[in-house]
């Protein structure tokens, strides 16, 4: 027996109570996960079974997307997410999407045989220990991002500031030319709906999100927050830049990393990642792999 609540606004103390109790991940957040749709026709959607426990989904004309690992405890989770698809698999409904779960998840499915399955791609999720973590960037291994940082900040007039200073234009201006420059660069769809609504929302269920501007131009920004029932460790959710100037990325991170330091987290989930080159941008800091996540579909056979 499950409910389907689709006014999360109405719902927000019962989800919340939810996360509080059993979230884990870096996307148990409830307003990045109500922003993070991919099409204007999503309507963000809790369900909740009859033992308290729930899932966060995506609901779509033909298909519902479950956000993350279900709220429950890590052991019923494959279990959650079979009961939700067998009452929802009918003949409007044809899909469940798994997007970005434990991949163990994956393996019970495949193992199981009950399904029609598809997995689309695998995550890595890198989490670096800020203690191991040094500002200065010292050593050979450092060298290159160190003489990016030192060029960057002596060639231009750097400040950080909260993006409730900045005037909303500027920072969608920032998320179009993000999103032209990637689109160029990769053939995937490029998901830039999540950041414009965040934007939209003030930033809300965010912790903490800063604009960099360099020669009195915004450049890029980050955002993050804390991630339920671990109160040491930061979720460094966005990050995102104009591809103005060279090595933004690297300055975004060392911004970012820099401000979770001198706060006093002691790990930051650095998000999932899919490419082997995508990925040593995150661990060339000294992040380590924590888990593996996948996407994939369930269908009927």
């Amino acid at each position: 027996m499950i409910k389907i609540y689709e006014d999360i606004e109405s719902e927000r103390d019962r989800i919340q109570a939810c996360i509080d109790k059993y979230g884990w991940t870096s996307d148990h957040n409830l307003d990045w996960f109500a922003d993070a749709v991919i099409g204007e026709e999503a309507k963000p959607t809790f369900v909740e079974f009859n033992d308290g426990t729930g899932l966060l989904a995506h609901k779509y004309n033909d298909q519902w997307r479950i956000w993350s690992d279900p709220l429950s405890d890590r052991s019923e989770a494959t279990n959650k997410i079979k009961e939700f698809s067998d009452s929802i698999l009918n003949g409007e409904i044809k899909e469940v999407w798994c997007d970005d779960v434990s991949a163990s998840i994956f393996e019970v499915f495949r193992g199981e045989n009950l399904f029609k399955l598809f997995k689309y791609y695998s995550l890595f999720w890198p989490v670096l220990n800020m203690n191991k973590y040094n500002l200065t960037l010292p050593g050979r291994h450092f060298k290159e991002i160190r003489n990016a940082r030192n060029k960057f900040y002596r060639e231009h007039r750097v400040e950080v500031l909260n993006t409730a200073d900045v005037d909303k234009n500027d920072l969608y201006k920032i998320v179009d030319k993000w999103e032209k420059e990637v689109t160029k660069k990769q053939k995937e769809d490029v998901y830039s709906l999540r950041y414009r609504k965040v934007i939209d929302s003030d930033f809300r269920g965010f912790t903490a999100s800063r604009v960099i501007i360099a020669d009195s131009r915004t450049i890029g920004f980050n955002a993050g927050f804390n991630v339920p029932n671990n109160s040491k460790r930061f979720a460094g959710v966005i990050g995102i830049h104009d591809y103005s100037l060279k090595d933004l990325g690297i300055i975004l991170w060392l911004e970012d990393l820099e401000w979770i330091k001198n706060v006093g987290y002691k790990e930051v989930d650095m998000g999932g990642m899919e490419y082997e080159w995508e990925l040593k941008t995150k661990l060339v800091y000294g992040a380590e792999i924590e888990r593996e996540t996948n996407t994939f579909s369930i269908s009927k056979k």
